[in-house]
């Protein structure tokens, strides 16, 4: 049986191994509230042409957060969402201009070792105000045009405010992240990323992911506040250890 082409160059295995990994990606996001934008776009790096491995993940994961935003909508901190998306804009106007002149080596490296940081550090008084956040959808924004998932960073800092349950870090994480692959698709639109082509695997993988959030939302009701802190500490370790392994490895 012949499938039709979802995507260009990519061959029937490769479409659906997308679309399966866009599914459980989307259940350890919803579950964990991180991993799954790693997990996706490390499968899309073996398996995609490299130029269009950043811009396709950002369309996928703007629709799989925008999902999980939606199921969580009652934890949404909207004071906090406002400021990270102003900061977001100001992030792809400048990100914009620079996004290929810099190495994703380092920015990879500044991510896991702000993890590694923020997990195992010292437990610092951080100013959880709106500049803060506007100052956070910033950088976000534009180490996520360089390195395709910069979830953990933005959600790593989510996780020390202190009034945050599990519902407030999905909810408002996941709203964050969808503004921020939104202006990803934007800035690789206005460079010339056709992405027409790559529409029915999109969309495909996005209703995938959308089924993936409602079982890790499921899931995630099995956790009590302290088993899911936990878990993240540990999930966001293990990813930050990840990103410098595959920074390691280009080097030999």
């Amino acid at each position: 049986m012949n499938f039709p082409d979802l995507a260009p160059n990519l061959g029937t295995f490769a479409e659906i191994t997308v679309i399966v990994v866009s599914f459980l990606a989307a259940g350890v996001t919803a579950t964990f509230s991180i991993g799954g934008g790693l997990l996706l776009i490390g499968v899309m790096g073996v398996l995609a042409p490299v130029t269009a491995v950043v811009p396709v993940h950002g369309a996928i994961m703007m629709g799989g957060n925008a999902g999980r935003a939606f199921v969580f909508r009652r934890g949404l901190d909207l004071p906090i969402f406002g400021a990270v998306f102003a900061g977001a804009l100001l992030g792809a106007l400048i990100g914009g201009q620079i996004v290929t002149t810099l190495p994703a080596a380092a920015l990879r490296l500044l991510i896991a070792g702000f993890i590694l940081f923020s997990q195992w550090g010292p437990k610092l008084r951080l100013p959880f105000g709106r500049k803060s956040f506007f100052l956070a959808g910033t950088v976000s924004t534009i180490l996520n045009l360089f390195v395709g998932a910069s979830g953990p960073f933005i959600t790593a800092l989510l996780a020390a405010v202190p009034r945050y349950d599990r519902i407030n870090l999905q909810a408002t994480a996941a709203a964050c992240m969808t503004v921020q692959h939104g202006l990803k698709i934007v800035v690789f639109g206005l460079a010339g990323f056709a992405f027409a082509p790559w529409l029915p695997l999109i969309l495909l993988s996005i209703a995938a992911g959308f089924a993936g959030t409602l079982l890790g939302a499921k899931l995630l009701s099995r956790f009590d506040e302290n088993q899911f802190r936990s878990a993240l500490k540990w999930i966001l370790t293990a990813l930050a250890i990840y990103m410098i392994l595959l920074v390691i490895l280009k080097l030999f």
